[in-house]
């Protein structure tokens, strides 16, 4: 890591997300949320399925919507998060999320026999949390 702080780099199957210095970021792991600042211990853990991450840079927070993965803390190579799926947060469509977030909630009530209720579950989270991040993105707290 870094004399200034951490080194932090997100990695998808698409390649390198993000690839920067930070002070810190706070990350949704299936444990609850962690704060990474320099110094934290060395940790390998399991993100979870749907959150936000939030990272602080020159003064500045910035928000992403990631969906699963996994993180790795390490003194020598830095902060690395592995994730199928990331967005960030002044990026995201809200009109989108929020018609995904009605659609699925329309099936979930819908008590129709051939909805798999697990999927349309997993695809509300991810709507309402790109919709959380996109909010936040625009000056909400967190």
């Amino acid at each position: 890591m870094s004399e200034s702080g951490l080194h932090l780099r997100i990695l998808t199957p698409q390649g390198v997300a993000y690839d920067n210095e930070v002070e810190s970021f706070l990350v949704p792991t299936e444990q609850g949320p962690l704060l990474i600042q320099k110094g934290y211990t060395n940790l390998i853990s399991t993100l979870s399925p749907a959150g936000v991450l939030r990272i602080d840079r020159n003064g500045k927070k910035a928000f992403f919507a990631i969906f699963g993965g996994v993180l790795q803390v390490n003194h020598e190579e830095g902060c690395s998060i592995f994730t199928e799926e990331i967005d960030d947060g002044a990026s995201i469509d809200l009109a989108r999320a929020q018609a995904a977030r009605d659609r699925n909630l329309d099936r979930i009530n819908s008590k129709d026999p051939n909805i798999d209720m697990n999927r349309a579950k997993a695809k509300l989270a991810k709507a309402l949390t790109r919709i959380n991040v996109k909010a936040l993105s625009q000056g909400g707290q967190r």
